[in-house]
């Protein structure tokens, strides 16, 4: 599951660590990203080159007329055959940049309570998340494009947080991943997540609310109840 996350990296930091990047629009920084809103998002263009876009997250292929169903994850075991996301998976796959995830680990004690955590790598580098894209006339007449994050099972160094997380790939992965003629197959290298050392630690229950997007939210929480 990955339902939140953040990325405060300026397009210039972005491309000093990724490379070469045509930047089309703006990407102000947020700390607690949401399904629903706009979030920069690399895909590749039609002349193979790499472009930073903004896109909305929560995934509509373009042939869907249910606008209400917007799922923000595909599960890396079905990403090639469910309907839903096939031909986006042959065709538009995505990198989504983050500096961090947050995940809500299940308690047992209190099943109600929702305690987020915050997982990034240890040495702060910018997360490659897989991602699929497409995009669909709005009622409006407006072209909007969406996405989706893949998600596969967690690391074992995880697992103790949530049974699944993003698909971080690995850059040696890149090229593959780019390839326009891959196919599921071709692609199976990439399912294996990247594997550094990770850090994790319990926030704010602030975070909870999509509005809490400052930074504060990525600061260690020592259990207190918040003012």
């Amino acid at each position: 599951m990955c339902g939140r996350y953040g990325f405060i990296h300026s397009p210039e930091a972005l491309q000093q660590e990724w490379g070469g990047l045509h930047v089309r629009g703006d990407f102000p920084p947020s700390y607690n990203r949401a399904p629903g809103q706009m979030h920069p998002v690399v895909r590749q263009a039609p002349d193979l080159s790499l472009e930073l876009v903004p896109m909305r997250w929560g995934f509509l292929p373009g042939w869907s007329t249910r606008t209400h169903i917007r799922p923000i994850n595909a599960r890396a075991e079905t990403v090639a055959t469910q309907p839903l996301f096939r031909e986006a998976f042959r065709a538009r796959r995505a990198l989504v940049p983050a500096d961090w995830y947050f995940e809500w680990p299940f308690v047992p004690e209190d099943p109600s309570e929702k305690y987020p955590m915050l997982i990034r790598a240890q040495d702060h580098r910018i997360l490659a998340l897989a991602g699929i894209w497409d995009q669909h006339t709005t009622a409006e007449g407006q072209t909007e494009e969406t996405f989706a994050i893949i998600t596969v099972p967690a690391l074992p160094a995880l697992q103790h947080i949530h049974e699944r997380m993003p698909l971080v790939l690995d850059r040696s992965h890149w090229p593959l991943w780019w390839h326009p003629h891959a196919r599921r197959t071709h692609l199976e290298p990439c399912f294996q997540p990247a594997d550094f050392s990770w850090e994790s630690f319990p926030v704010s229950p602030r975070v909870n609310s999509t509005r809490y997007d400052t930074p504060e939210a990525v600061l260690p929480w020592n259990g207190t109840a918040p003012d």
